[in-house]
């Protein structure tokens, strides 16, 4: 996949152009990146890296949840995860009711603030976050 096409799939889901935060964000070694294509056309895009209690997904971005649940489960199998932690916008009911279908409980919550208007983000194709530090 094209990088610059996944860059421009980003510019939907976060509010600034990214590309020089994402390129390696991706392509660490011991992260796996996948996307969902239909008619040529991308529909959702996750990668998942390890962590000590649960390997993180993050970013997850689909045009469904079907598409977003389809990724983590190729992801996990992908990486042989056990466990996987998604850091979910609870804007977006059905990443939460997702995340709840696939046995994922809260572990802690955050909130965003921002000191002007909220950014115009696709949050409806946003079911989990690239990282809660990052964005």
């Amino acid at each position: 996949m094209p990088f610059d096409l996944i860059a421009a799939y980003d510019r939907r889901f976060f509010p600034e152009v990214r590309d020089s935060f994402l390129a390696p964000w991706i392509g660490l070694p011991e992260r796996t990146g996948l996307v969902a294509m239909k008619d040529g056309e991308l529909q959702g895009f996750a990668v998942i890296r390890p962590c000590r209690a649960a390997s993180r997904i993050g970013p997850l971005y689909a045009a469904s949840p079907g598409i977003a649940s389809a990724l983590v489960s190729a992801l996990a199998v992908k990486t042989g995860a056990s466990a996987v932690a998604i850091d979910v916008p609870d804007r977006n009911r059905a990443a939460v009711t997702l995340a709840e279908q696939m046995g994922l409980k809260p572990a802690f919550e955050t909130a965003r603030m921002y000191t002007g208007a909220d950014p115009v983000v696709d949050y409806a194709g946003l079911f989990g976050v690239t990282s809660l530090e990052l964005g």
